[in-house]
């Protein structure tokens, strides 16, 4: 288990807590102190302490990508799953995904994310789940349920997944930008990994006002996205991935584009004008490429920006 920790001493007892008292017991916890300026290394030195499967790695800040990317490499186990410092997992976690992943011989396994505030865990944990019980779908095409409207979605998210280690060789976060966990989901789907997807949450993310996704309104945002965009489209334009790129095109594209939109639309009125050049930057781009079906858009109107800017 990979936690990467930063400036979270608020939330960081509950998650390892969390992972702590898993029903499953053989495995690491690999957290790494990416040169986090608060109380979050003094936490993590109690824990280790208490439990011997927690292995602490300390490292100058780089940012979430290197430091999920180091904890990798610095990991031995047969499965890997990343758990962000804010959030928890239910006790069946890794149980239930890993007793899935054999009985199906799976490369991966998906499970739902859930939302949540401080405060219910109690109530989100007190559930018992019967394994034999759960609503699963076995696919080795998992990249046609990367939509919402799909019941067996896959989510966008790196950390509700449980991974067999093989399936992440040669796929790393990419360095230096935010919103990385897209381009590393896609990266890996890429690879057709049998999967199952379970319509159950064992993930839940904490919403947390002060987190990056709270954060993102600036230009860097924008550019950020293009480069995971970018990343994304060197991989599935392969000609044996063509059916995997059109449905990307026609139900990815267009959401993450409504969502620069927005964002562009919602920033402070000193950084909007940046935005919005750096989104026609982008927009160009993607309509070189041949990614922007304008009918399947709400941005439209952004072809102005093209033109004009």
């Amino acid at each position: 288990v990979i936690i990467p920790v930063y400036n979270v001493e608020k939330f960081l007892e509950r998650c390892l807590d969390s992972v702590i008292n898993q029903t499953f017991k053989d495995f690491e916890i690999v957290c790494v102190n990416d040169g986090s300026p608060d109380n979050s290394a003094e936490i993590l030195e109690e824990y280790s302490k208490l439990d011997e499967r927690i292995k602490i790695i300390t490292q100058i800040n780089q940012g979430l990508s290197m430091a999920r990317n180091n904890g990798v490499a610095a990991s031995v186990g047969e499965y890997i799953c990343f758990v962000d410092s804010d959030d928890v997992i239910h006790p069946q976690c890794l149980e239930i995904a890993i007793q899935l992943a054999e009985k199906h011989q799976a490369e991966l396994v998906s499970y739902r994310l859930q939302s949540v505030r401080l405060g219910n865990d109690s109530e989100l944990f007190k559930k018992n789940i019967d394994i034999n019980s759960l609503d699963i779908k076995v696919t080795d095409k998992p990249v046609f349920l990367g939509t919402h409207r799909e019941k067996y979605k896959i989510d966008f998210s790196a950390c509700c997944k449980l991974y067999k280690r093989s399936v992440l060789d040669g796929i790393q976060f990419i360095k230096g930008i935010t919103m990385e966990d897209y381009p590393h989901t896609y990266a890996v789907l890429a690879k057709s990994p049998k999967t199952v997807a379970v319509n159950e949450a064992f993930y839940f993310y904490t919403i947390n006002e002060d987190s990056i996704v709270h954060n993102s309104g600036n230009p860097k945002t924008i550019r950020d996205y293009h480069i995971g965009i970018n990343s994304i489209y060197e991989i599935y334009k392969q000609p044996q991935l063509q059916k995997e790129l059109e449905f990307w095109i026609k139900n990815f594209i267009p959401n993450i584009s409504n969502q620069q939109l927005a964002r562009c639309r919602h920033a402070s009125k000193e950084v909007r004008p940046l935005m919005y050049k750096e989104f026609a930057e982008e927009l160009r781009d993607l309509d070189e490429k041949k990614l922007l079906k304008w009918s399947d858009h709400r941005v439209i109107k952004c072809w102005l920006y093209i033109k004009f800017n």
